[in-house]
């Protein structure tokens, strides 16, 4: 095994900003979401209606790949919530499903996500999830190493497919922050890697997704 040098860990740490997050091959640790924070209608009349906290099993019980997305706001610049909708709507055609964790105030969600029922996001308060999967480090702030951007709370966005048994199957982290300053980054590279291995996984489990029908 090649010894590890000062100059490795250096360059490494520069490149994340010191952050670590989780990776393919690791498994996403156990967390509740507080349902009191959710901003998706369909779960008050679900089988997690009267749920006060869903947990990450409650999402995978139905042995469905889990795409879980983490963003917030920066530079001035919040989620293209019409990038999330089409993400959602490939997600499921491939057999998962989809979960967005968010930074971003109640209040200031609330009007994000007007009229945005289908989509499944919750506050991450305090980010408190998005500091289980290494994205957020309230001692080393994203604005320590990033121009421009001045949020306290803003985590490092990334996008992880979790399979069944809490296994992550693929992860982009998304270090140069283009969610935020690229509309439609629906269409990036990454996008179409992370589908493949959502319908690989749904394969896997069997589930069986329901097919497309195009709405005319």
């Amino acid at each position: 095994m090649r010894p590890v040098n000062s100059s490795d860990l250096l360059s490494s740490r520069a490149r994340n900003y010191g952050y670590y997050p989780l990776i393919k091959g690791n498994k996403v640790p156990a967390f509740y979401l507080n349902t009191e924070n959710g901003f998706a209608k369909h779960l008050a009349s679900g089988s997690l209606a009267n749920e006060a906290r869903i947990s990450i099993e409650d999402f995978l019980d139905n042995q469905q790949p889990l795409v879980i997305v983490f963003i917030g706001s920066a530079n001035n610049a919040v989620p293209d919530v019409k990038a999330l909708k089409s993400l959602q709507a490939d997600v499921q055609v491939m057999g998962g499903r989809l979960l967005v964790l968010s930074s971003i105030q109640p209040k200031y969600l609330r009007k994000l996500l007007k009229n945005q029922d289908n989509l499944t996001v919750f506050y991450d308060k305090e980010n408190a999830i998005a500091d289980l999967f290494g994205l957020y480090d309230v001692a080393n702030p994203l604005w320590h190493w990033i121009a421009g951007v001045e949020e306290e709370d803003v985590p490092l966005p990334a996008f992880y497919v979790v399979a069944p048994d809490r296994q992550i199957v693929y992860h982009h982290v998304d270090y140069p922050l283009s969610v935020y300053s690229q509309a439609g980054y629906i269409t990036q590279p990454f996008v179409r890697d992370l589908l493949t291995n959502v319908f690989h996984t749904a394969q896997q489990y069997s589930y069986q997704p329901v097919p497309y029908k195009k709405v005319v």
